[in-house]
Order: structure tokens, then sequence, then C-alpha cells
């Protein structure tokens, strides 16, 4: 985006690929080769005209469309071990239907709920995030723009900003069994429950599904959302300098004005530095100390956080394996008597090649499935004991394993490939504090947005600037970051060309 603003642009990226979680992998086999992603799976708006996801924007305004493949439901969601899974119906006409075979009631509370909730999504998405930006001068664009949208959400307008169980409240929606599963999506969006879940945020995401119909999943892979952006930054000047390590921020008298490479590559002087590393690494690692004010350092360094994951990648023979009715998505619960938060109780499965069969050899699948897990002893472990750390690997994809034969029950059998990683894994390859998910910040509490008080020309883009931990909240953190770097009249004409191209 600040490219396109016209902005001599330098991504510095420590990794060999662009997309930080949203990147994949290969491994060859006997078989053939198996393709991976690595972490975001669960897509929707990435292509459709005013979808709220900002991304299905930027990719029009940068001419870098993605191929996608549409599918529904967009994941199936294994609740009870006796029970059928809930196929988890983008449209909430279907997903009535469907939960009317778990819980009666919640599907009729459910039924009188879908008018408030497409009336209150259609208001939500009358403001795109394309319009917003981090100054005062976001309500020059609101009041010239978009009042009548957000005329649409005065009924909602005290509900939302509070956690979601408001929300539900407000719906008038009691079943237990129903907000069970409210909390469930929840904690999928953002790492906690219904109870800490922003109910704007819940009310998008749930209201975007029912809007479009179906999900969609990138032809290629999650990667290929990565390579779409730097397709489009290289495209308006933009540079990508991969294996490129950022060891410090420089700040001089109190103003950011460049980094310092690691192993003596020098250093890159710039005006403005954006840094894309979450919360925790951008106060405790990358800033000098004493650089930024004490009060708020450590305000930044306690920003609660998610726990780590552990994962499992595994190509498997796919002979007479079905997911027609079921989709390639699974969300299996393995004790419903526990929380939702509960490390290892949620397991999340992604069976890519159900929609894009060339990320596996013929007759075979490739399957990806995380869950939570506490980051603290991993690391030493795998410093000072690789037998025992393997050996912790092993017991702790377990339960992985446990959760993916309530989808294939045979699944151990199958294995043709299985790599194990942990969070000192997940932390060494995305260079996070701790391995985390993202940041915990709990609604009603606010997200910091992208400033740096203390230091100018400093500031602050991804997952733990806006909420949600998942691709649009960090793509919209970067959309909004680079529209308040942009004087008003070009982010005006930038909005003018969106909504254009969103017409088409």
């Amino acid at each position: 985006m600040l490219a396109y603003y016209g902005k001599k642009v330098i991504v510095v990226e420590s990794h060999y690929a662009v997309g930080g979680a949203a990147h994949g992998f290969a491994r060859k086999t006997a078989r053939g080769e198996f393709k991976f992603d690595t972490g975001p799976s669960f897509f929707a708006g990435l292509t459709k005209p005013n979808a709220l996801n900002p991304l299905a924007s930027v990719f029009r305004l940068l001419g870098e469309e993605l191929e996608t493949v549409s599918y529904d439901p967009l994941g199936t969601f294994h609740i009870e071990p006796d029970a059928p899974g809930l196929r988890r119906h983008a449209d909430l006409a279907k997903l009535v239907s469907e939960v009317k075979r778990f819980s009666p009631r919640g599907a009729e509370e459910l039924e009188r709920a879908v008018p408030k909730i497409r009336t209150m999504y259609a208001s939500l998405s009358g403001l795109p995030t394309t319009a917003l930006r981090a100054d005062w001068k976001v309500a020059l664009m609101i009041l010239s723009r978009y009042m009548k949208a957000m005329a649409g959400l005065g009924p909602y307008s005290g509900v939302l900003p509070q956690p979601t169980v408001k929300l539900l409240d407000f719906l008038d929606i009691k079943d237990p069994w129903m907000r069970y599963l409210a909390d469930l999506e929840c904690f999928l969006l953002s790492g906690v429950d219904a109870s800490g879940t922003v109910s704007a945020e819940f009310a998008a995401v749930f209201g975007a599904s029912d809007s479009l119909g179906v999900s969609e999943f990138p032809r290629g892979g999650a990667e290929e959302i990565a390579k779409a952006l730097q397709r489009g930054l290289e495209k308006y000047g933009g540079e990508v300098r991969l294996k490129t390590h950022v060891d410090e921020i420089i700040v001089e008298n109190g103003t950011a004005v460049g980094v310092k490479l690691a192993n003596g590559k020098g250093e890159v002087r710039a005006p403005i530095v954006l840094s894309n590393a979450s919360v925790w690494d951008t106060y405790g690692t990358l800033l000098p100390k004493g650089a930024a004010p004490a009060t708020e350092t450590r305000e930044a360094m306690e920003t609660p956080y998610s726990e780590s994951f552990m994962h499992l990648h595994l190509g498997i023979e796919g002979e007479g394996l079905d997911f027609t009715h079921t989709g390639g998505h699974h969300v299996v619960v393995l004790d419903k008597s526990k929380p939702i938060s509960q490390p290892g109780n949620v397991c999340m499965i992604s069976i890519a090649s159900v929609w894009e069969p060339d990320m596996a050899p013929a007759g075979c699948h490739c399957v990806h499935a995380y869950t939570m897990e506490p980051f603290e002893g991993w690391e030493e472990l795998k410093a000072n004991d690789k037998q025992a750390y393997e050996k912790r690997k092993k017991e702790a994809s377990d339960k992985l394993y446990v959760a993916l034969e309530r989808v294939i029950p045979d699944v151990r059998d199958r294995v043709l490939l299985e790599l194990v990683a942990s969070p000192a894994t997940h932390k060494s390859w995305l260079r996070r504090h701790k391995g985390t998910y993202g940041a915990a910040i709990r609604a009603p509490a606010m997200f910091p947005g992208p400033t740096v008080a203390g230091i100018k020309n400093l500031y602050r883009v991804g997952d733990s600037v806006a909420p949600g931990v998942g691709v649009p909240a960090a793509a919209g953190s970067g959309v909004i970051c680079a529209n308040t770097l942009a004087s008003l009249d070009d982010h005006f004409a930038c909005q003018d060309r969106m909504d254009a191209l969103n017409a088409r």
C-alpha cells in the first residue's frame, strides 16, 4: 500500500520466504512431493468485492487478484466424541438447519437472530477497513462518505466494542449449546472465548461468511497470498530483501532513523520505520534499552499472549477417503467438559489437498493438524537434550493423532511422511516471543494501534496491533498504517479507485 502511494519501500525479511506464518514448504517422498501450509488455513472474502477482508480490495487495487476454490461447509466441528460433526455452513439459513440436529432450541434462537446479524453486517461492511486511518483525519473520511453506514450501526453501537457474550445477550441467544458454539468460534478467531473476543470482530466474520455463502481457498496454498502481495509491492517499485535479519531499530534523539542488520551487514536508513515484529519482540529485543518511555515499555511487555503450538504435518495415503460432505477443515474438541482454552483440548485440522489436489501426489493427501501448547521448557530441552526433546515431541503430538482419528480413523496406518513441530520450532521459524499465537487482549480493552509513544517515525503493524490474530487483522493493520502515512488527498483518491474497482 505504501508503494502504491508512491513511497520508496524496503521490506527487510529474516526468513527465506515472505509471509510469516502464511508461507509454505514442500517435502519429497517416494510417492512424490507434498506441499504444506505452515499456518493460516481458514479464509473468506479473498476475492469478493466489498468483503470486509481488506485483502480483497488490496489485491484488486494492486492488480494481483488470487485464483481461489470456493467451498462449503467452511469446516466440520466435532464437539462430542460419539455424535456426528456439525457442518459449519457459511450461509446462516443452512447453519440453522444444521444446528437443529444438535439443539432445536439453539436453532430457533439463531433463526430469530439472523435478521439482526445480517443488518449489523450490512452496516459494518459499509465502512471498509481500507477507509480507515489512525489519526484524527479519519473523521473527515467517515463524515464525508460513510455516515449513512455508521448510522445503520446505531442500534448495535453500544455492544460492538464489548465482549461477544454481550452480543449474544443482545441477540437473545441463551441456549447453552449455541453459547458453546460461539465460544468455539471466538477461540478460533482470537485465541480467547466469547467472554474476551470483541463483538465487532465476531460479527464481521460471522456475517461475512453468510454474505458470501462460501469460503475460499487460494490455489497453491496460503503462501500465494504473500506472493501476491510481494508481486504488488515490486510492481510499484518496492523491494524485498530475504534472509536479512534485523538486530536493532536505530533511534537517534527520540526518532527512528533506520535498522541495524545482523552479521555485520550494515544499516538501512529511512525516515520512517515500521515494525511487523510482535509487540514483545519490538519493545523487548529490537528497540535499544531506554529508547521508549519506561511506562510504555512495561505496558507493552505485559501485553497478555496466547500459548504457542504443536504442529503435525502429514503426507498420507488417500485411498478410500471421501470429504465430499465434511470438507477439508475440521475442528475437534477432545473433552467438552474442559475449558476450550486449555492447551491441547481443541485441535484444528486442514487437509488442503481436498481443494488443491496438486499439493499432494496422486492418491494422497497433505494434512496439517495443530493445537495450542505452552512454550515453557521446550527451548531448553531442544538445546540440551535432543533425544529427550524428540521423545517429548512424539508424546505431545499424540493428541493431534487422537483428534485426527475422529476424522480419519485409520490415519496412523496411512502415514507416508510425518513432520512434528514444537513451540520451540514455532518460535525459531517465526521469530516470535515464546512462539505465541498472538496478543490475547480481552475485550473491552482496546488494541494499541500503530503509533509508538515517545519515538517519532516508528510505527507498528501486525497481529498485536489490530483485534484478532489472523491474516485479515494483520493485513488490516498494515492498510490502516499505510493510509495514516499517506496524505488525506491521496487516501481519498485511493479509496475512490477501490470503490470503483469493487463496483465492477
